[in-house]
């Protein structure tokens, strides 16, 4: 136990660093960077230096200001690296040369996280400092099986334990008999040996048919978990491979655990998602994380104003001497508007101009500025737009405006030409690689991924760039696809990918349908997802 004086536990309670040096001892939680705490993310976003171990959420790290130094002092197994003595020392120097210190631990601190020694540590060294607790693994590997640790009637208690003690104990300190009497059990860094303490259990006089679960990297993208009963424990089933954390939960709880597709639907998933947020709204980014799913967030292109745009701030001038302005995306529509209330104008200068448009979120988009199409073609596709226009008769002699990307495909202009159509294609706005970091990189190009989503041929285009043709088309194939129409599908069979589910409405809102669709589907025919 450590004594603080008066002076340093009013520093601690508020984390005020004006008068000196100060360390927060923060709870990272468990894989799933969103599980810190607000207070924890707080210091983290606002300290001088982070001193971080291995079994963190990397995608805190993007959090910390960029001028603050990063120590990275992670233990991994059969690699002590750096030894508890200096990890103390490196937070006393850092703390008394004035900075606030984050020492970012994984899970709750207080829980086989060693928090005691440097915490003693510290209070020795007269440097003030705080206890942030975090969302131990237990309790995310309970909520991933969608159970409680304790239950009336089934556990009164729930007991966290850890088979690897230290090794300078002269005897255990683990009641086998005293364990298997109890509530639920929660073992910590069992790796090894989950075998011999399933059958300590059994030999105690738990039930060999009580029901275990190992959660492996619990919450975190590349979760999985495995379940089955202690006798099948005992004999080696299901024991995981080593290097990889993991909880083991033993008791009678479990038996509450309901099927997998009657949780949450997407539970587990690892979804990357390849286009760049779409301000108001973006049905992937806000509901695959509601539904379950890990969220990879990798997008592949930027949308950008144009580099010269008197074109478009013309023709947003002369809007009404069009007979026809044709959006084929939602970033026309933004683009051309957003130059059209630049030019001192708004809605009332289309006129007579009547409007076609390709899919439905672009109509939606549209509606936002409260003008409605004239015209939606039953394919989203620019050919079909074409079509339509031409087969009313409503295309020789015309005059047509495009706003579109640069890169956007010359089909919709060349068949109105062809047609009689007098067009004018005007760049509203540019298609750029994403030149900014992945946070999920790294557990794309392992592969830790169960499906992509393209809402375009561009998209599609920087993810080959950014990961080579190699890496892009192995992740692709080993990957569930979805695409946003039929453009986006056929830039995906051009690349040899032929198990493409596409969206049956083009919309974001529509990949997110054929994603609920395809692995309900999967669940309902016992696919799992590893």
């Amino acid at each position: 136990m450590w004594v603080r004086s008066e002076s340093n536990m009013s520093q601690s309670r508020s984390g005020d660093s004006r008068g000196g040096g100060f360390v927060s001892l923060i709870g990272a939680g468990p894989g799933d960077p969103r599980l810190i705490t607000c207070l924890g993310f707080s210091r983290l976003a606002g300290c001088d230096v982070v001193v971080h171990d291995r079994l963190i959420p990397l995608a805190l790290l993007d959090e910390v200001p960029p001028t603050a130094e990063r120590v990275d002092v992670g233990k991994s197994p059969g690699h002590d690296g750096i030894q508890q003595p200096e990890i103390n020392r490196i937070l006393i120097e850092k703390a008394s040369a004035g900075l606030r210190v984050a020492r970012l631990k994984g899970g709750d601190p207080a829980v086989f996280g060693r928090v005691g020694e440097e915490a003693c540590a510290l209070a020795d060294a007269g440097v003030p400092f705080e206890i942030i607790p975090g969302v131990t693994a237990a309790s995310a590997a309970a909520a991933s099986l969608g159970i409680p640790l304790t239950h009336r009637g089934l556990a009164s208690s729930v007991t966290f334990a850890t088979i690897h003690e230290d090794p300078s104990k002269p005897n255990s300190q683990i009641d086998w008999n005293a364990l298997a009497h109890s509530g639920t059990l929660a073992f910590y860094m069992a790796g090894g040996r989950t075998a011999e303490a399933a059958r300590r259990l059994i030999a105690g006089g738990m039930s060999p048919e009580c029901p275990t679960a190992i959660i492996l990297t619990a919450s975190a993208p590349e979760e999985r978990i495995l379940e089955g009963t202690l006798a099948g424990l005992a004999q080696g089933i299901g024991s995981p491979e080593k290097g990889i954390p993991f909880v083991l939960l033993v008791g009678e709880v479990l038996s509450l655990a309901a099927p997998r597709e009657r949780r949450l639907p997407l539970l587990g998933r690892r979804i990357a998602i390849t286009h760049p947020p779409t301000p108001p709204s973006d049905p992937l980014r806000e509901e695959l994380p509601l539904l379950g799913a890990h969220l990879l967030d990798c997008p592949c292109i930027a949308i950008l104003p144009p580099e010269e745009d008197s074109a478009i701030r013309e023709a947003a001038r002369e809007i009404g001497t069009y007979d026809w302005v044709l959006f084929t995306s939602k970033n026309a529509v933004d683009f051309f508007f957003q130059r059209l209330f630049e030019e001192g104008l708004d809605s009332r200068a289309f006129g007579s101009c009547r409007i076609g448009v390709v899919g439905d979120a672009t109509s939606r988009r549209l509606s936002e500025f409260s003008l409605f199409p004239d015209l939606i073609p039953a394919e989203a596709t620019g050919r079909a737009l074409a079509k339509a226009l031409i087969e009313q008769g409503k295309v020789r002699g015309g005059r047509f405006l495009l706003p579109c990307s640069e890169i956007a495909r010359e089909e919709l202009a060349g068949q109105l030409s062809e047609a009689g159509g007098l067009v004018d294609r005007v760049i509203a706005y540019r298609t750029v690689a994403h030149a900014g970091e992945w946070s999920a990189e790294e557990q794309l190009r392992s592969g830790a991924v169960d499906a992509i989503t393209f809402a375009s041929p561009s998209a599609l285009k920087g993810f080959r760039e950014r990961l080579g043709a190699e890496m892009a088309s192995r992740l692709l194939r080993s990957s569930k696809v979805f695409s946003i129409g039929p453009t986006t599908a056929a830039a995906l069979q051009a690349m040899g990918i032929e198990a493409i589910h596409e969206a049956k409405t083009a919309s974001l809102a529509g990949i997110l349908e054929s994603i609920l669709e395809v692995f309900r589907t999967d669940s309902t025919q016992g696919v799992s997802n590893g």
